[in-house]
C-alpha cells in the first residue's frame, strides 16, 4: 500500500509538469510571407552559446525543409543588422518589424524569445528542457506568436523505491543514475557543440510543424514584395514616416503543449 501510494504522488507530480499556459498576442494577418530572416534570438537565460546553437539549429531545420520559404543566411542578415549597430536579440524590441523588413529586404521577420535552456540532474530524477516563444511577421503585421517547450524527463521510479527498501544503499542507487545523465550531458556537449543540441533539434522541427506553407513560389507575391520593399526604402531615403502607429494587440491564453520524452523506470 505504502509504495502504491508513493508511486501515485510520484507520477502526479511528474506529470503536472508537462502543461502550462501562456498569454500571446493575436494574429494580425492571414497572410504568410516569402521571404524570411532569423533575427537574433532574445535570449533571457544566461547561456550565450545556447542561444547561438539554437538560432543556428533553427536555420539549419529550414534548410532541410524550407516549407515554401526563401530563407535569408544568418551572416546576410547579421551583416545588415550590423550596419545598423544591432548586435543583439534584445535590442530588436526598441525597433518596428517593418523597419526590420526594409532594413532586411524581406517581408517575413522570425523572432525568437528564449525563456529556459535546463539541465537538471538530481538523484532518480532529471529534465532536459527548452522554452521558447517565437513570433512571426509580414510586413509588420503579426503572422502568428506559439510558445514552444520540448522536455525530455526521466523519473527513476524503482531507484526510489530500492531507496526507501534500502536506506544504507541509496546513495549508490542515487549515485549511479547521475553518473549516467552527466555522461549524456558531456557526450553531446563534446560532440554536438552544445549539450542540449538533441533538444535544440526537437524545438526546431516543432516549430516548423507550427508554420503554415510560405509564399516563395508565387511569382505574383514575390513581385509584391519586391515593390513594397522599393516603396519602404524610397520613402526611407526621402525621410518620409512608413513606420504605423504602434497600436497593442490583444492578448489570448494559450495551452503549451510539451513535447519530448517522458521515461519512467
Amino acid at each position: 500500500m505504502r509504495r502504491g501510494v508513493i508511486i501515485t504522488i510520484l507520477l502526479l507530480i511528474f506529470l503536472t509538469g508537462c502543461s502550462s499556459r501562456r498569454m500571446v498576442r493575436q494574429s494580425e494577418t492571414n497572410v504568410p510571407p516569402a521571404k524570411l530572416a532569423i533575427l537574433p534570438i532574445d535570449n533571457l537565460t544566461n547561456d550565450v552559446l545556447g542561444a547561438q546553437v539554437l538560432r543556428e539549429v533553427v536555420y539549419a531545420a529550414f534548410m532541410e525543409n524550407p516549407k515554401g520559404y526563401e530563407v535569408q543566411t544568418l551572416q546576410e542578415t547579421d551583416e545588415l543588422l550590423l550596419n545598423e549597430g544591432i548586435t543583439d536579440g534584445g535590442q530588436l524590441s526598441i525597433i518596428h518589424p517593418i523597419e526590420l523588413s526594409e532594413i532586411l529586404g524581406t517581408d517575413g521577420l522570425l523572432y525568437i524569445k528564449l525563456e529556459e535552456l535546463s539541465l537538471i540532474t538530481l538523484p532518480f530524477y532529471h529534465v532536459r528542457k527548452i522554452d521558447m516563444t517565437y513570433r512571426m511577421y509580414n510586413f509588420g503585421k503579426l503572422y502568428s506568436e506559439e510558445p514552444l517547450v520540448v522536455a525530455n524527463r526521466f523519473l527513476d521510479i524503482n531507484g526510489i523505491l530500492k531507496t526507501i527498501d534500502d536506506p544504507s544503499n541509496g546513495l549508490a542507487y542515487a549515485g549511479r543514475g547521475i553518473a549516467i545523465h552527466q555522461g549524456l550531458r558531456f557526450l553531446t556537449a563534446g560532440i554536438a557543440k552544445h549539450e542540449l543540441r538533441p533538444e535544440m533539434g526537437m524545438i526546431s522541427l516543432k516549430l516548423l510543424r507550427t508554420l503554415p506553407i510560405g509564399l516563395a513560389d508565387s511569382k505574383e507575391y514575390r513581385e509584391k514584395v519586391e515593390k513594397e520593399i522599393l516603396k519602404l526604402r524610397e520613402k526611407f531615403m526621402n525621410n518620409e514616416n512608413f513606420i504605423p502607429e504602434n497600436l497593442e494587440n490583444e492578448y489570448i491564453e494559450k495551452k503549451i503543449i510539451e513535447d519530448g520524452i517522458q521515461l519512467i523506470n
